[in-house]
């Protein structure tokens, strides 16, 4: 329930934002805005996927050293891509 839920606050808050975003009359604001919240949502849709796989797969044998993988994917390689995903919108990087 918690998952699921989550996931549901977050979808509908994206969706208020990309609407207010279109509703931007400039295109260079649009642009803007939508590298503001782009890197953001890369790295919810990184951390939702993950646990989504792992509570919604089937129940398999074994499936213990898939479950560290998942595990260690959404918890350690997310926090380490968090500074490149963000640091894609500083004008020096690019």
């Amino acid at each position: 329930i918690i998952l699921p839920g989550t996931l549901l606050v977050t979808a509908v808050s994206y969706g208020c934002i990309i609407v207010t975003i279109l509703h931007i009359p400039s295109s260079a604001g649009r642009r803007k805005a939508f590298s503001t919240c782009s890197a953001h949502l890369i790295v919810v849709m990184v951390f939702y996927s993950t646990c989504l796989y792992r509570y919604i797969r089937p129940a398999q044998r074994g499936g213990q050293d898939s479950d560290k993988i998942l595990s260690l994917f959404f918890s350690v390689l997310t926090q380490m891509l968090n500074p490149y995903i963000y640091s894609l919108r500083n004008r020096q990087v690019k």
